[in-house]
């Protein structure tokens, strides 16, 4: 996963969800005569644990409730079996197994919404999706089940449900940013802009919200948006934590100049380990190498197990022609993370590229089976291969890195095309 959106997870919940709080459903208030008695007195009850607002007596209620109408219910299904399908007697029961199924969407709607109350998300989320099983047109209960999820960061379950949502309801803006907020965390950045275009107004009143929709707009072929986006970001008065972002913003753009600009004055500000990293990464990115090396070891001082200032430590100590200290730097890297990619990758290559083809053979195929689809790494270990006299293995690596290319250039078309689209 990307570490921008990575890092977003961890503040999504803080946005603001004015209007976004968890409603009761409206009570069942018509009953045929068939119905039982007590049926109807629990009805009544729950009517009242509303009315009186306690969640913990809506809980009550609607749990008793939910308990009788199952009951019914599985009366009702074996009445309907042994009934002829064309009798007056299978039409009544239908309708009353209509209205239970109504009664029971209902019922665990408000059972789910008075535990959101007590933000118990966990519980409410599993009595929300028993209301949609029983009756997927209870009011409220998409929207409802899609925020629980968001709450719970599940958010291929808020996606599914706030989207019915708001397909329901299209002005529900609140609704509409929660699903663009998930849609983003699962890095679906055409859906995730597409949304909070639509509700803009809200975004713009939350900073990370603003950065949410900034990212997602560069990421699909749309950085001139996404850079007016920082702009009025760095604008305001943020905390460094969501400054941070705004810079990261011009870097996902490749505008490293503004982004450097953006960084030197969180560093004046505050002594952080991660404002040296992007400092030193952005400073790599800009064909600096040298003068990213303080920083990096800066950051390093700092936080010492840092492994992505030791990567790019290590990068930069081989592109100023310091090999043998970067040489030691990934070596010691991959000794305490084995599963680091660009590590394995990079060594590989290196020793590729100094006639130590043997040696740079096992690790080119860690790269390969940690990060399978990255073109460049196929590319290498063909080479490395094909100079070992491997020529079978050397086709099977150049054929995948073609397959690769050619899927990244159609995945660039559609993307662009999506973003085109209005």
């Amino acid at each position: 996963m990307d570490p921008a959106v990575r890092f977003l997870q961890l503040l999504v919940l803080t946005i603001s969800l004015s209007g976004a709080l968890l409603g009761q459903s409206p009570s069942q208030s018509s009953f045929s005569e068939t119905e039982s008695r007590r049926l109807q007195d629990l009805l009544a009850t729950r009517r009242q644990a509303i009315s009186q607002g306690d969640p913990s007596q809506v809980i009550a209620s609607s749990q008793a409730l939910t308990e009788v109408a199952l009951d019914d219910l599985a009366q009702v299904h074996s009445n309907l079996k042994k009934v002829q399908r064309s009798s007056a007697t299978r039409k009544q029961l239908a309708a009353q197994e209509r209205q239970l199924r109504k009664i029971l969407g209902s019922a665990f709607d408000d059972w789910g919404t008075a535990e959101a109350r007590q933000r118990r998300y966990r519980e409410a989320l599993g009595h929300f999706q028993d209301a949609e099983r029983w009756d997927p047109s209870t009011p409220g209960v998409m929207r409802n089940l899609g925020t629980a999820a968001f709450r719970l960061e599940e958010y291929g379950e808020s996606v599914r449900a706030l989207s019915a949502a708001v397909a329901a309801n299209p002005s529900d803006q609140s609704s509409r940013l929660m699903l663009a907020m998930s849609q983003f965390s699962l890095e679906q950045f055409a859906e995730a802009a597409k949304n909070f275009t639509l509700v803009s107004e809200a975004v713009l009143k939350d900073p990370r919200a603003t950065y949410a929709w900034a990212y997602s707009l560069i990421r699909t072929n749309q950085p001139q948006q996404g850079n007016t986006l920082a702009g009025i970001l760095e604008g305001r008065d943020l905390s460094p934590d969501v400054r941070l972002l705004v810079c990261k913003l011009y870097t996902a753009s490749e505008n490293y100049e503004q982004a450097m600009k953006c960084l030197r004055t969180l560093e004046a500000s505050a002594e952080s380990a991660e404002v040296h990293y992007q400092i030193g990464a952005t400073l790599i990115r800009m064909n600096r190498p040298a003068d990213a090396i303080a920083d990096l070891k800066a950051a390093l001082k700092i936080e010492p197990r840092d492994a992505d200032s030791q990567y790019d430590l290590a990068f930069a100590l081989l592109q100023t022609s310091q090999k043998e200290e970067g040489i030691a730097q990934l070596r010691s890297l991959i000794a305490a993370n084995p599963n680091y990619p660009q590590v394995q990758y990079q060594l590989g290559k290196v020793l590729l590229e100094s006639g130590q083809t043997a040696e740079a053979i096992p690790y080119l195929e860690a790269a390969a089976k940690l990060s399978p689809k990255d073109d460049f790494v196929h590319y290498q270990l063909q080479v490395a291969y094909r100079r070992s006299g491997r020529a079978e293995d050397a086709d099977r690596e150049l054929k995948k890195y073609k397959e690769l290319k050619a899927a990244a250039r159609d995945k660039a078309a559609d993307r662009l095309n999506q973003s085109s689209k209005p």
